[in-house]
């Protein structure tokens, strides 16, 4: 047992430190130990901690009766478990909804939109389906993988007969066709260049283009006069069931009319990104500019690296 207690922390990157409380039992001095070296007051610390509980749930010295007890522990101090028992989640991170509808990578007319079922928020597209995809299946408590997005793409489009290379191929081509400036392809191309090959089936999906809000009138029939500050995000990773990033390469439009600072669109820009925040989405910004320097590659390989880092998830690359 007291190895199982060593590698439960270890592996969650915690090193033993030295408590000052003075316990007479070996197994739980060694947990205080550990404790002791983490700074509860820090995100970094909560999350080893939340790893930590993850690893007990997993090992097989902990019986049924002695996991549902931790369980309930877990719910009982401000942690959620998914439905399989074994994810643990900060309540207080994430967004708590579940993903209903992914609208993304339009590449022509805005669709139309109605509710074919408002109870069950089911929706129907009713024109322009042909320019935007929907993902139209349950995202699992590990989010969304491309490998799973590779695979819905080959039931949508009926290509049973071509390799997962091949199907992955034309999925990649046609998301691409949704971006619309240079920096964002940039971005595009860099992410499968520097993590396609070490993360392989385990790579998040970068899904292109999503539909955060809706509007069913075009700017024209608004005669310009937008009622949502912002409809679609140029990219989002689903990282779990509840870690939702957000990611906008951002051009003059962004912050500027005709070539002059727009205070005004700066102001809506930044309220929308706070509302996003607060509602438990990650946002983070990338200026058109700095992807057109020479270190730009650079500059979105480093972002992607501790990106992963801070949700754990570099270590599942190869």
């Amino acid at each position: 047992m007291i190895r199982n207690i060593h590698d439960i922390f270890t592996s969650a990157g915690i090193v033993q430190g030295k408590s000052e409380k003075n316990l007479s039992g070996e197994r739980r001095s060694l947990v205080e130990d550990y404790y002791a070296s983490l700074n509860w007051n820090s995100m970094e610390s909560l999350r080893k901690f939340v790893k930590v509980l993850e690893n007990t749930l997993l090992i097989s010295l902990l019986g049924d009766e002695g996991k549902q007890e931790l369980r309930s522990l877990c719910e009982k101090h401000g942690f959620a478990v998914d439905k399989d028992g074994y994810r643990v989640y900060l309540t207080t991170l994430g967004v708590g909804n579940n993903v209903k509808n992914l609208i993304f990578a339009a590449n022509g007319p805005k669709p139309e939109i109605i509710f074919s079922d408002s109870v069950s928020n089911d929706i129907e597209i009713v024109k322009n389906a042909d320019y935007c995809l929907i993902y139209d299946r349950p995202l699992m408590s590990h989010g969304l993988l491309w490998k799973e997005l590779v695979d819905w793409w080959r039931e949508r489009e009926q290509l049973n007969e071509e390799s997962d290379i091949e199907v992955g191929r034309k999925l990649y081509d046609r998301l691409k066709q949704s971006l619309t400036s240079e920096p964002e392809k940039f971005f595009w191309k860099i992410y499968f260049k520097k993590f396609y090959a070490s993360f392989k089936d385990k790579l998040p999906a970068l899904v292109p283009q999503v539909y955060l809000h809706y509007d069913p009138y075009t700017l024209k029939q608004l005669q310009e006069q937008r009622r949502l500050v912002r409809q679609r995000m140029d990219f989002l990773f689903l990282l779990s069931d509840r870690i939702r990033v957000v990611i906008e390469i951002d051009g003059k439009q962004h912050y500027a009319e005709e070539d002059q600072a727009s205070p005004k669109l700066y102001s809506e820009m930044v309220s929308e990104d706070r509302r996003l925040k607060l509602s438990g989405y990650e946002v983070y910004r990338f200026g058109g500019y700095e992807l057109n320097n020479k270190n730009a590659e650079e500059i979105v390989e480093h972002f992607l690296v501790n990106l992963f880092k801070r949700h754990d998830l570099i270590a599942n690359a190869t």
